[in-house]
């Protein structure tokens, strides 16, 4: 009987480490998702950064040219006004002249707002810039390890799966292999638990002084009376299972 509870055991040991491959398949990809999506988020951070800069830059362009071209009609008015021959179309030219140049005032005051903000973006640019660069390092230093990683795990998963499946084949047809498949099955993948001071490891239920008893005698199977796992007394040569709750 011990060698069928240490198989047990043994059979247990795989199904946990199975078990963990199975959480990595869902936690691996995930962190792969995040690292992806986080240097997207940043790249479209700078982006849209960049967007707000470029507007900035063409709106100056356009004021300037305003200033220039206003420049430039002020100059051929003050041409003008040695020919004017009537104060009345001297006073005309010069109110025109006064408000070009009230025209550039106002412009230059919105090029000097637009300085300002073109310095905050450019605050902001190089913070998202920064911000893309270690994403990008995140990606570069963990992306292939994850890769190699998710790659790896169905592979895994198969050979731990073929070993297991040998210990079974050594209880040849004995009712336990089936009872241990349903276990692993219904019980959250654990169909061994161990008598853990005086309580069923897998769900706490106190076990009966008889059944301590002959859980220290190994001549039977046991179950728990709660959960149904199969229970047992720890075997020092064999490998220990991982107590979880149910």
């Amino acid at each position: 009987m011990i060698d069928k509870l240490k198989t047990l055991v043994r059979m247990q040991t795989f199904d946990d480490e199975i078990g963990r491959c199975r959480e990595l398949q869902k936690v691996l990809p995930e962190q792969l998702h995040t690292l992806i999506q986080d240097v997207e988020e940043a790249t479209a951070h700078l982006q849209e950064s960049q967007n707000v800069k470029d507007g900035i830059v063409k709106r100056q362009k356009e004021l300037e040219g305003e200033i220039k071209h206003n420049n430039e009609l002020k100059l051929k008015y003050g041409n003008q006004l040695a020919e004017i021959k009537t104060n009345k179309e001297y006073k005309a030219l010069n109110s025109e002249i006064a408000s070009l140049t009230a025209k550039n005032g106002e412009i230059e005051s919105q090029l000097l707002e637009l300085m300002d903000t073109e310095a905050e973006i450019n605050k902001q640019l190089a913070q998202r810039q920064s911000e893309l660069k270690a994403a990008e390092q995140r990606k570069a230093a963990k992306e292939d390890d994850l890769r190699e990683q998710i790659s790896k795990l169905e592979g895994k998963i198969e050979e731990l799966r073929r070993q297991r499946t040998e210990l079974a084949h050594t209880l040849k047809s004995d009712p336990l292999v089936k009872q241990y498949g349903n276990l692993i099955k219904n019980k959250n993948n654990k169909a061994v638990a161990f008598n853990q001071n005086g309580a069923c490891s897998g769900c706490g239920f106190v076990i009966r002084p008889q059944i301590r008893i002959e859980l220290d005698l190994r001549k039977k199977i046991h179950n728990c009376e709660s959960c149904g796992r199969i229970l047992m007394n720890r075997i020092e040569d064999c490998d220990p299972v991982d107590d979880s709750e149910e």
